[in-house]
């Protein structure tokens, strides 16, 4: 018993980061618009993962790549990393300003796993290729690089 809760401290300091003011942590969208706003004015691809509570492999991506790249200045000069959940009753307003469900959101862009994401400029326009799944913890961070970088290419 004692193991076991040394164990769940150990995996809650993990996932809460280190205690020196780490404020990187994954953001939900709730209004497009503003999100679209925030990449225009900067410059910045939105990568957009869709997830949910339950996925498993959703927290290893977020763990492994997209929180630590929300810590690096490189990536925070060129994307804007949030996620689209996909639970039942979410919803969000999209780039023209009508409220949807997240899954009817999914489903403009062709997305039905979890994790999916998404490579998109300030008006909602696919910039490269969607990744779905986390196959290789090996060569991910290179797979999402290269979509990054051909997104940019085009922003």
């Amino acid at each position: 018993m004692f193991l076991r809760s040394i164990a769940l401290i150990l995996l809650a300091l993990t996932i809460a980061g280190p205690a020196t003011g780490d404020s990187a942590a994954m953001i939900a969208v709730t209004d497009l618009r503003q999100e679209a706003r925030l990449a225009k004015s900067h410059n910045l691809l939105l990568v957009i993962e869709f997830s949910s509570e339950y996925c498993g492999y959703c927290r290893k991506l977020e763990e492994l790549f997209l929180v630590p790249m929300q810590r690096n200045a490189e990536y925070r000069d060129k994307v804007l990393i949030r996620y689209v959940s996909l639970d039942m009753y979410e919803t969000l307003i999209d780039f023209e300003g009508r409220s949807m469900s997240t899954s009817e959101f999914a489903s403009r862009y062709d997305i039905s796993l979890t994790p999916t994401l998404l490579f998109i400029d300030g008006d909602g326009v696919e910039m490269s290729e969607k990744l779905v799944g986390i196959w290789s913890e090996d060569f991910y961070g290179g797979f999402i690089d290269n979509r990054i970088d051909e997104a940019r290419e085009k922003l």
